[in-house]
């Protein structure tokens, strides 16, 4: 604990990947809703607005952001809401008497209707302070992005969420030889689509993807690795595109295709094997597959 009697930042990294999971059966499965609320509590506060709000304040701009991030399920803003109570060194909901929500009948606090008439949250009082210390709050807001999304998509959260002015996103470490082995076994092309541009004899715009996110047990060897063109990658860990077991390429049907020229290319890419690593490197497994099909790529495929 610091000397002005707030805690260090390592106490509250630990806070918030203590929080618990909806999904419990599956340690390796994502669960973004508790971190986005979260993030979008710390933009508002670090934006100079209440610690404290409702749920029918919330709700609608909490909707939106959770749809952009979605896992493919029916989103259900009422429940991260309620059920972040359920750590209250963070977080806290109560009804108009001041009683704890999350402590509620299921059918009672999972109730829309109720939410919208009765249930407050607010940051807790000693994390709410923490919160205003910026080495802190950059920290939490890191670990909060890390444990749950893409690296590639860390940026465009921190904007959604108010916070791209106040902190930077940082990468996580990783064994080096991870991209120099993904890049060399796919020839510095796009698995995708082939883009090869050099520069100065150098590839340039061509990245070592994860199939399966780091943080959820993924592992740096080339068979959780695929070399993508920037675009592409992007692409793939926001869950437009994916991967089948016979390593052709899905495209989601929520991906917008109005721009013609963009389309034209997106579709091309529908039911195409990727291109093969060379021929001592082995291909995306099945097992690292089929977490990106769980938890990142959005359903259906077109």
């Amino acid at each position: 604990m610091s000397t002005d009697g707030v805690e260090t930042a390592d106490y509250w990294v630990d806070r918030v990947r203590s929080i618990r999971r909806f999904t419990r059966r599956d340690k390796e499965a994502r669960a973004p809703y508790k971190p986005l609320l979260l993030l979008w509590l710390i933009g508002r506060l670090a934006g100079g607005q209440p610690a404290r709000v409702s749920f029918r304040e919330a709700e609608l701009e909490l909707k939106l952001l959770m749809h952009r991030y979605r896992l493919g399920r029916r989103i259900r803003v009422g429940f991260p809401f309620v059920y972040l109570g359920t750590s209250p060194e963070l977080w806290k909901v109560a009804d108009s008497d001041g009683n704890d929500v999350s402590k509620m009948p299921q059918a009672t606090k999972e109730s829309p209707v109720f939410l919208r008439e009765e249930a407050v949250g607010a940051l807790a009082p000693e994390f709410e302070l923490a919160l205003h210390d910026p080495q802190i709050r950059s920290r939490v807001v890191n670990e909060l992005l890390r444990m749950e999304f893409p690296e590639t998509l860390h940026e465009e959260i921190l904007q959604e969420v108010n916070l791209g002015h106040l902190v930077a996103a940082e990468q996580s470490p990783r064994d080096p030889r991870f991209k120099s082995t993904v890049l060399r076994a796919y020839e510095d092309r796009c698995s995708f689509c082939g883009y090869d541009l050099r520069l100065g004899g150098s590839p340039v715009g061509i990245d070592a993807a994860h199939v399966q996110m780091r943080s959820k047990g993924g592992p740096d060897r080339i068979e959780n690795g695929l070399a993508l063109c920037v675009q592409h990658h992007r692409l793939f860990d926001s869950g437009a595109l994916g991967l089948d077991q016979d390593h052709r390429i899905l495209v989601s049907e929520h991906l917008n295709l109005s721009d013609q020229d963009s389309a034209a290319l997106i579709r091309g890419l529908v039911g195409h094997l990727i291109r093969r690593p060379l021929r001592r490197y082995r291909l995306p497994a099945a097992e690292h597959i089929d977490w990106h099909n769980k938890n990142l790529f959005k359903h259906p495929a077109r």
